[in-house]
Parts: structure tokens; sequence; C-alpha cells
């Protein structure tokens, strides 16, 4: 452990997380692009609402066994 408190993810945590991504979608019998595709209208939709802050708009599968699909909304301060 170094003296920095923030450390750098190794690629090796990054393809991990990236591999546990790829399975919830695939074990929740999503198509692939199925979540980039909800991401894109429902941004198309809050556009009309510009106390919306869309950069920070996130949509995940909670995990593996979950039937559902969640997202946060930020809203602008």
């Amino acid at each position: 452990m170094g003296l920095w408190p923030f450390r750098k993810k190794s690629s090796k945590e990054i393809a991990k997380k990236r591999l546990q991504l790829v399975l919830k979608y695939d074990r929740a019998g999503l198509p692939p692009n199925a979540i980039e595709e909800v991401k894109n209208a429902i941004l198309n939709a809050l556009k009309d609402f510009p106390f919306i802050d869309a950069s920070g708009v996130s949509i995940y599968v909670p995990n593996e066994d979950s039937e559902k699909i969640e997202i946060e909304i930020p809203v602008k301060n």
C-alpha cells in the first residue's frame, strides 16, 4: 500500500468489471445494445427538461438476478 490514498484501477480490475457487466446483461436476457438504446430514448425524452443533467444519466441492471433496470437522473443545481 502506497502513501497515496487514491489508487488507480489496474487493467485486471477494469476487465473484471466489464466482464461482470456483460454477464449481468446476458443473464438478464437483454440484447447487446438494449441498455444503450433505452438510454438514448430516455435522453431524447429528457431534452424538454432543462433542470436535468443529461450528462450524468446512468442506466444499469443492479445485479444478475434482477428483473429490473435502474436509472439515475441527476438534477442540476
